[in-house]
């Protein structure tokens, strides 16, 4: 059923999912996704859930020179994972953010607690200061990320503008809090996003790495 909710989404380019077309494509009984799943915010956690799955394996096979990197790195590989079928993840984006609620959470700020760890682990490795609020340190970037991620589902502009504009927030936010033998670096990460963004869309905000 996943993968037959995955074609009918891909074809049409949103979530207006009829339980009833997905049980055809499915060719199981109607009353079978609601079984399932429960309803339709049911099928997209789910198509969500495996989409993380397959992008958690990329993070775990990669590894950057050092912990401040890995903020950077991370994102990028994010947009490049997105932007393998865009259509597709913006309205799977959309989507979720439609039916977020509850004791559900946006899916962009899922990563809050992904990003505490990171933050206590560059702490613990001298890149960032220990004298800060690691939970607040994380809620920037957090707050960053899905509200670029937000930005960009609700338009139509490429996922890497997304990505350098995330990249630059961070080494402003990083560079705010990072021991002092790390803030040039950090600024010369500002400046190389900063350069980016401004030549997109004629320079097509290639990652910088």
């Amino acid at each position: 059923m996943l993968q037959a909710a995955q074609a009918i989404v891909r074809e049409t380019g949103n979530f207006d999912l009829p339980m009833r077309t997905l049980a055809a494509r499915a060719q199981v009984s109607l009353r079978t996704p609601y079984e399932v799943f429960g309803s339709k915010n049911g099928i997209i956690r789910a198509l969500l859930k495996s989409e993380q799955e397959e992008f958690r394996e990329i993070v775990r096979n990669y590894r950057s020179i050092d912990r401040l990197e890995m903020f950077f790195d991370r994102t990028l590989l994010g947009m490049e994972f997105y932007a393998r079928e865009q259509p597709f993840y913006r309205a799977l984006f959309r989507a979720t953010q439609a039916f977020s609620g509850g004791d559900e959470t946006e899916p962009a700020r899922e990563m809050l607690p992904i990003y505490t760890n990171m933050v206590r682990r560059a702490i613990e490795e001298g890149f960032l200061r220990n004298d800060l609020d690691i939970t607040n340190i994380a809620e920037i970037l957090t707050d960053l990320f899905a509200a670029n991620l937000r930005n960009w589902a609700s338009s139509d502009f490429d996922i890497w503008l997304a990505g350098q504009k995330i990249c630059f927030g961070f080494s402003l936010a990083l560079a705010g809090v990072a021991t002092p033998q790390w803030v040039d670096r950090l600024h010369l990460n500002a400046r190389a996003y900063d350069k980016a963004i401004q030549d997109y869309p004629g320079g097509a905000a290639l990652p910088v790495r």
